[in-house]
């Protein structure tokens, strides 16, 4: 799923994963990409946030329109939740500020300066709850994406 499917691909794929019905539900979802793409199976934080922002008409459902967008967000956050992973050096699925410090140039911020990287921080900590969880960390990589 790494490439971009065509569009007949993408339409075998959603019949996969379509128990008949003709939308997806995040149940369907799971089960089939554990079966089909267990790469991305084990990644449920990616996969529940690439649901939810598929769902461009909040049905709660993934309808086929839909579809390709859903793989190409779930490709997108399996990455970044890898780079999270990376950052996060005590697997508490937390980023504190010492593991920010210690990886900061793995997210593209250069700088070494200990009151920059504290600004860095607390921009990203937008909950204020002295770590960076990851759909804070997804929506701070998202932006930088779009600058």
């Amino acid at each position: 799923m790494a490439q971009r499917l065509t569009k007949d691909e993408c339409r075998k794929l959603f019949r996969q994963f379509d128990n008949g019905n003709g939308i997806l539900s995040l149940a369907e979802i799971d089960r089939a990409i554990v079966f089909w793409h267990p790469e991305f199976g084990t990644n449920r934080q990616a996969m529940i946030r690439a649901f939810k922002a598929a769902d461009t008409n909040g049905s709660g459902f993934v309808e086929f329109k839909e579809f390709h967008r859903f793989l190409d967000l779930l490709y997108y956050y399996n990455q970044l939740s890898n780079l999270f992973r990376q950052l996060d050096t005590n697997k508490d699925k937390r980023i504190s500020f010492n593991e920010f410090k210690q990886g900061h140039e793995l997210i593209g911020y250069s700088s070494t300066d200990e009151n920059s990287l504290r600004q860095e921080f607390n921009r990203i900590d937008t909950n204020h709850g002295g770590y960076i969880l990851f759909d804070e960390f997804c929506i701070y990589m998202a932006k930088k994406k779009l600058q």
